[in-house]
């Protein structure tokens, strides 16, 4: 019998996920072993993943599972509630945002809901979208009351988008539904009765400066606060908000998570970009994978940046990531496989299963 610290990690990391994941265990065993791939090869494409996960069967037969697994969906709201145990109780500060790339003549088009967390913003659910650019009001509507609906237990403070994301139906549904919207206007936006252009409105706008309209005015129909500021390098934000200035400004600026997401899930850790598959279905359920190991990641290297001193550069930001910090220790110890590193792991699990 196998003692608790003798277990491959393949079976303690679905010990830990069982619960989060109350899946067929064919299913949770070929979802187990595609997280720790990923992690220990750092690529989606399933041809590669084939030699690397913990699945028994020839390449062939193992490679066949793999595929027939990301036709598999899993339940919705199964994610989201995994994803949302790892932020503090109480009101949310949600990211709207897009990442896309090409495959031949094909968009991928990923609308991504995803929360304000600590550097990186924690995905939680997603919508495929049928076509390249921009997406409608109609399917974020859809993708937010996806949210309430599987997540009532949460409440939204505020949603940061960027300029993308405006339009009249867009802010009434907000409205309708108490989200404080955080979003930057385009320049053409219009304002007020008279409907002037916030560019227009805020001329002359000097490097730091922060200008706010001296009161609530129709945005897109809605009664809004617009303020605006400009950056060192002369780009000007102008902001649709509900409150107080500083507090949103602050808030805005964690928008950039969302960023910082999309490269640790493309070229700074698992590379889904390089994947060939671009049905919805099952780009989906590959980036569920994806994102249970970004989290156990984000968490491992919560945990060294708490042991161990990170080099701080100039800018003020870690030399190395938490993320990626996380992500080199995982990678290290399934790539060499000892009853050291089993342990080692073993250690992580608890702390990925909260």
């Amino acid at each position: 019998m196998k003692t608790p610290g003798s277990r491959p990690p393949h079976d303690t990391l679905q010990t830990a996920l069982r619960s989060a994941f109350p899946l067929d265990a064919r299913r949770l065993a070929v979802f187990t072993a595609l997280v720790l791939a990923v992690i220990q090869a750092r690529t989606v494409v399933l041809y590669s993943l084939k030699t690397h996960v913990a699945l028994p069967g020839s390449l062939t037969a193992r490679y066949q599972r793999l595929i027939r697994f990301v036709q598999f969906s899993f339940p919705d709201g199964l994610f989201p509630r995994f994803a949302l145990s790892f932020l503090p109780d109480g009101p949310v500060d949600l990211i709207l945002d897009r990442t896309n790339w090409r495959l031949g003549q094909q968009d991928v088009n990923i609308l991504l809901l995803s929360a304000v967390w600590n550097g990186f913003s924690l995905p939680l659910m997603w919508t495929l979208l049928p076509h390249g650019g921009a997406s409608d009001s109609r399917t974020r509507e859809s993708l937010v009351k996806r949210f309430l609906t599987l997540c009532p237990g949460r409440p939204i403070r505020c949603l940061l988008a960027d300029r993308e994301f405006i339009g009249r139906h867009w802010f009434r549904f907000l409205e309708e539904h108490g989200i404080a919207p955080c979003i930057r206007l385009p320049a053409r936006a219009t304002i007020g009765a008279h409907r002037l252009p916030v560019w227009a409105v805020f001329k002359n706008l000097q490097v730091g400066e922060v200008r706010v309209w001296r009161r609530q005015t129709l945005i897109y129909g809605v009664s809004l606060r617009v303020a605006a500021t400009k950056n060192a390098a002369g780009e000007t934000l102008y902001l649709a908000y509900r409150g107080h200035v500083g507090p949103n400004l602050r808030r805005y600026a964690q928008r950039w998570q969302a960023e910082n997401l999309h490269a640790a899930l493309k070229t700074r850790g698992f590379n889904l970009e390089d994947t060939g598959l671009t049905r919805a279905e099952r780009v989906s359920t590959l980036l569920t994978v994806v994102s249970v190991a970004f989290i156990w990641a984000c968490l491992t290297g919560e945990l060294l940046a708490a042991r161990i001193k990170v080099k701080i550069k100039s800018h003020g930001h870690r030399a190395v990531s938490v993320f990626r910090l996380g992500l080199d220790h995982l990678q290290d110890l399934l790539l060499h496989p000892s009853p050291s590193s089993w342990r080692t792991l073993l250690t992580l699990m608890p702390r990925f299963e909260e």
